[in-house]
C-alpha cells in the first residue's frame, strides 16, 4: 500500500494522510494535484509527500487526479513550505500561490426538501420552519446559499435538525474545473488534391478553388469565410478525402495595444559601473542582493535588460517584478523589444484561460522571461539566474487577504539565496528597511545618482494653499500658480500629469443645515460620492446607495461635498481649459481588461493632454513630453495613524515629481499643500532621499519600529463588539504570559478603522526582540503555539488573523 500526505486550501496546519488507490499509484506523487473525500465535502489538494506506511489504521482513498503530472514543482513545493512557517499560515494556503488558477474541484452539498412531505412537518416553528421554507421555495439550491441568506442563529446545527426529522435531503455534486486547454478545429487543403470530384455538384468550381488552396491550412471558421462552402458541403468534402481536418491548442495570450519604440542606449559611466557589479555575481553563479538606488529617469531599467542578457548568455532565466498592472504595457513593450518571443506576462487582469495558458508555456520552457506583480514569483519557471524587483519599495508587494500575508521581495530575496542567484532591487525611494540593510551591509548599495543624458531634475514648487484663500465665482481646487503653468504647458503643446490620491467626486456629504454626514452601515465610514453614478460608495465593502437630493436627517436641502477627488478635479480641469482632452485613471475608469493599456497608450500617441490619476499614474511610467506634474492635495495620508505615513507619502510624491521633464524639455512639478513643514514634502522639494532616510529613520529608532524591530499584527474581528473584545484580551493576556521575553506585547486597541463590513476589529501589535531572536524564528514557533486553537477556521463570527511584517496598520 501507498500513501499520500496532502494539503487543502484551509487554514489548519498540516497534512492529511489518504491511501493511493492501485489504479493512480504510478501518478500520484509530490507537486500532483488530487481529488480527495474532506469531512462530506470533496476537495482539491496538492500532494506534499509519499511513503508506504502510515501512522493511521484506516485512511481514506483518493478519489481522483486533476492532472497528471506535477503542478507545483519540489522548488515551489520547498518555497511554500517556507511561507507558511515564515508568515504563520497552512501549507496548503501558501501552496495555492503555485497553483494555475481554475484548475480546482470540489463538491458542493445541494438540497431538496422530502417528498412527500412528511408528519413532522408540524413540529419545527421559528428558525428550523425559516431555513424549511427557504428550501421548499429554491430546492436544489447548495448549502452555502442558504447559509448566506439564513440570518442569525446557528445554521447547521438547524439544517441537521431537518435532515434528522427526513424533512430535507441532499445531494453531491462535483464541480468541474474552470479552466482547460483549448482547442480549435483547422482544415487542410491536401497538396496534391486527390480527383475525387466525381458526382459533386459544381465540382469544376470546387476542384478550382481547392488547387487554389492545396497544401495550405485555415481555422475552420475562416475557411468558411474564405472559399463561401457551407459547413454540409464542407463535411461532404472531408468525407471524401478533399479536406482533412484537425485540432490545434489555441493559445490564449497577452494582448496590448500599447507600443514601445526601440531605442539603441549607450550606457552612461554609472550604469556601467553598476552592471560590472551586479554582472560579477551573475557571471560567477554567485548570490547576491543589490539594491540599484537611482534617481528618476536614470535608466534603471536598462541596468536590468542589460543584467538579464548576461544571466541568458549563462543559460539561466529572469524573474521581473512590477507593483502595478499599469506598468505592465511599458515594461513589456521595453522586454519585447530586447527580448523578441521570449517574455511571458503573467498578471491578475488576464483571464484564466490566457493565465493557464501563460502558465503551461512557462512551465514548458518556451519563455525564458517572466514579467508581472507579485504573483509572477511563483510561476514555473526554472534555473531562475535573477530577480529583478522594480518600485521595491511598492506596498503592493505585501498580500494582504487572503493569507499568506507575504511580501514579495523578501520572498523573492528567499528565492535567489535557494539557487544562488542574483537579486536586484530597484528604486528612486528605498523602503527604509531596504536602505538600512544596504547601509548595513547585508545589501550591496549601487547607486545612480544622475538622469540619462543629464537631464536636470524637475524643479518642484510647493503652494501654501493656506495663502491662496477662496476667490469667490472660482474653482478653488487648482491653484493660480498650477493653472498658469498647466496653461503654458498647453499652449507649447506639452503634455500634464496631475495626482490626486483619492477617486471619486467628493471625500463626503454633509447637511449644511444638521451636519449629518451619510456614513455606510457597514463600516461607519463616510460614504465618497460619485458624480458619474450618483451615488454613495463605500470604498471598503463596495455598498452603494443612491444620493439622495436631500439631507436623509432632516430634510434640508443645501447638501456640501467635501474633499476632493479625481472625479472632481476632472471637471474642474475641463472647465478651466475649454476643449482639453483628459485621460481620468483610477479603479472606476481601469476596470475593464486592457483598459491601462489603451489609456496609455492614447496618452503616449498625444492623443490627450492631461492623464489624471490617483497613485497608479506615479510611478515607473515615462513619457518625453511630459513638463508638467501637479500634486493636488500632499497631505492625503500624511495623518494616518501609521508609522510609515510620513515614508509612503515621500515615496509618492518623489516618484510622480520623477515623471516630469524626462525629454529634452525641463520638468515642473507643483505640489499643492496646507503645510510645507511636513519632511515628507520637504525633502521631496530638494529630492533628497538621503535626508528623508536619516531624519525617518532616527524617528524609528526612538519608538523601536522597523527596521530597528520585528513586528507581528493580530487582528481579531467579529461581529459582535463584545466577542471581538473578549477575545483581544485572551490573546493579548496568553501572549504576555508566554512570551518568554522574546517579544513585547502592545494593545489590545481599537483598529484605526474599528468596524468594517460589519465586524468590529481589535488589534494586538508584537515588538519581537532582535537582540533575542535575532531571525524571529522562536518567536513565531512560539506564537503559533500559543494562538493555534484561534487560528481555526472562524466560529461565532470571530475571526483572528497574524500578520508577519505587517504594512497594513489600519
Amino acid at each position: 500500500m501507498m500513501y499520500a500526505e496532502v494539503v487543502f486550501n484551509i487554514a489548519v496546519p498540516r497534512s492529511f494522510t489518504y491511501q493511493i488507490p492501485d489504479n493512480l499509484i504510478h501518478v500520484v506523487r509530490p507537486g500532483v494535484l488530487v481529488l480527495a473525500p474532506f469531512g462530506k465535502r470533496e476537495l482539491t489538494g496538492v500532494v506534499v509527500a509519499s511513503s508506504d506506511k502510515s501512522g493511521f489504521a484506516d485512511c481514506r482513498d483518493i478519489l481522483d487526479v486533476v492532472e497528471d503530472f506535477p503542478l507545483v514543482s519540489t522548488g515551489l513545493l520547498d518555497l511554500t513550505s517556507w511561507i507558511a512557517e515564515y508568515y504563520l499560515c497552512s501549507w496548503g494556503q501558501a501552496v495555492q500561490l503555485a497553483l494555475p488558477r481554475g484548475l480546482d474541484q470540489k463538491s458542493v452539498r445541494k438540497v431538496f426538501p422530502a417528498v412527500p412531505v412528511p408528519d413532522t412537518l408540524d413540529e419545527i416553528t421559528g428558525n428550523l420552519r425559516h431555513l424549511y421554507d427557504m428550501i421548499f421555495r429554491e430546492a436544489g439550491r447548495d448549502t452555502r446559499y442558504f447559509r448566506k441568506r439564513f440570518g442569525s442563529g446557528s445554521f447547521y446545527h438547524a439544517l441537521h435538525t431537518l435532515e434528522e426529522k427526513g424533512l430535507v435531503s441532499f445531494t453531491q455534486i462535483r464541480t468541474t474545473p474552470r479552466v482547460s486547454t483549448l482547442f480549435e478545429k483547422y482544415i487542410i487543403v491536401p497538396d496534391p488534391v486527390p480527383d475525387n470530384f466525381a458526382g459533386l455538384r459544381e465540382r469544376e468550381m470546387i476542384r478550382r478553388l481547392l488547387a487554389e488552396h492545396a497544401g495550405s491550412e485555415y481555422p475552420a471558421s475562416g475557411f468558411q469565410s474564405l472559399t463561401g462552402l457551407s459547413s454540409g458541403r464542407i463535411k461532404t468534402l472531408r468525407q471524401r478525402g478533399l479536406l482533412k481536418v484537425v485540432e490545434r491548442e489555441k493559445v490564449r495570450g497577452y494582448r496590448t495595444p500599447y507600443k514601445e519604440e526601440k531605442k539603441d542606449i549607450v550606457l552612461n559611466p554609472e550604469q556601467r559601473s553598476a552592471l560590472d557589479q551586479i554582472g560579477d555575481s551573475i557571471t560567477k553563479n554567485r548570490y547576491g542582493v543589490f539594491l540599484l538606488h537611482g534617481v528618476t529617469g536614470s535608466g534603471k531599467t536598462q541596468v536590468y535588460i542589460e543584467a538579464i542578457k548576461m544571466t541568458l548568455r549563462q543559460g539561466k532565466k529572469a524573474v521581473v517584478l512590477i507593483p502595478e498592472i499599469s506598468l505592465t504595457p511599458q515594461t513589456v513593450g521595453r522586454f519585447e523589444n530586447e527580448f523578441p518571443a521570449r517574455v511571458a506576462v503573467f498578471h491578475s487582469r488576464l483571464t484564466l484561460g490566457e493565465r493557464y495558458d501563460a502558465w503551461r508555456r512557462i512551465r514548458e520552457g518556451r519563455y525564458d522571461i517572466v514579467v508581472g506583480p507579485r504573483s509572477a514569483l511563483f510561476t514555473p519557471i526554472d534555473n531562475a539566474g535573477i530577480y529583478i524587483i522594480d518600485e521595491e519599495h511598492d506596498t503592493s508587494y505585501k498580500q494582504d487577504d487572503p493569507a499568506p500575508r507575504y511580501h514579495a521581495r523578501d520572498v523573492a530575496v528567499y528565492c535567489a539565496r535557494k539557487q544562488n542567484a542574483v537579486i536586484v532591487l530597484g528604486s528612486a525611494t528605498p523602503s527604509v528597511e531596504s536602505y538600512y540593510n544596504a547601509l548595513n551591509g547585508k545589501y550591496t548599495l549601487i547607486g545612480l545618482n544622475r538622469r540619462i543624458n543629464d537631464i536636470p531634475m524637475p524643479e518642484v514648487i510647493v503652494v501654501d494653499m493656506r495663502r491662496e484663500g477662496r476667490r469667490p465665482g472660482k474653482l478653488n481646487t487648482i491653484s493660480p500658480f498650477l493653472e498658469t503653468k498647466i496653461r503654458n504647458a498647453l499652449k507649447n503643446r506639452e503634455q500634464i500629469i496631475i495626482l490626486q490620491n483619492r477617486r471619486g467626486f467628493a471625500t463626503f456629504l454633509q447637511c449644511r443645515d444638521c451636519g449629518h454626514i451619510p456614513l455606510c452601515p457597514n463600516c461607519a465610514i463616510a460614504y465618497t460620492y460619485h458624480a458619474h453614478k450618483n451615488v454613495l460608495q463605500c470604498h471598503y465593502c463596495g455598498n452603494e446607495q443612491t444620493a439622495a437630493p436631500d439631507c436623509l436627517r432632516c430634510g434640508g436641502k443645501e447638501l456640501q461635498y467635501k474633499g476632493v477627488g479625481t472625479e472632481k478635479i476632472e471637471k474642474e480641469l475641463r472647465q478651466l481649459f475649454r476643449g482639453v482632452r483628459v485621460l481620468r485613471m483610477d479603479l472606476d475608469t481601469t476596470g475593464t481588461k486592457g483598459a491601462h493599456d489603451t489609456m496609455l497608450q492614447k496618452f503616449k500617441s498625444g492623443a490627450a493632454d492631461i492623464l489624471l490619476g490617483t497613485q497608479m499614474i506615479a510611478k515607473g511610467l515615462d513619457f518625453e513630453n511630459v513638463t508638467v506634474v501637479g500634486v493636488i492635495a500632499a497631505e492625503v495620508g500624511l495623518t494616518l495613524p501609521d508609522f510609515r505615513a510620513s515614508e509612503r507619502i515621500f515615496q509618492l510624491l518623489t516618484q510622480v515629481a520623477g515623471r516630469a521633464g524626462r525629454g529634452e524639455k525641463t520638468g515642473t512639478v507643483v505640489i499643492q499643500s496646507f503645510s510645507d513643514q511636513f519632511p515628507a514634502i520637504r525633502h521631496t522639494m530638494t529630492h533628497d532621499y538621503n535626508g528623508f532616510y536619516h531624519q525617518e529613520a532616527e524617528r524609528r529608532k526612538e519608538r523601536d519600529y522597523p527596521p530597528f524591530s520585528r513586528l507581528i499584527l493580530i487582528r481579531i474581528s467579529a461581529s459582535g463588539r463584545g466577542d471581538a473584545l473578549d477575545t483581544a484580551k485572551q490573546i493579548s493576556h496568553r501572549l504576555r504570559v508566554g512570551s518568554r521575553r522574546l517579544f513585547q506585547v502592545l494593545g489590545p486597541a481599537p483598529a484605526p478603522f474599528s468596524r468594517l463590513k460589519n465586524m468590529y476589529r481589535w488589534h494586538v501589535l508584537l515588538k519581537l526582540d532582535r537582540s533575542r531572536d535575532r531571525n524571529g524564528l522562536r518567536s513565531r514557533k512560539l506564537i503559533n503555539d500559543l494562538l493555534g486553537s484561534y487560528l481555526k477556521p472562524a466560529h461565532n463570527g470571530i475571526r483572528v488573523v497574524i500578520d508577519v511584517d505587517p504594512f497594513d496598520m489600519l
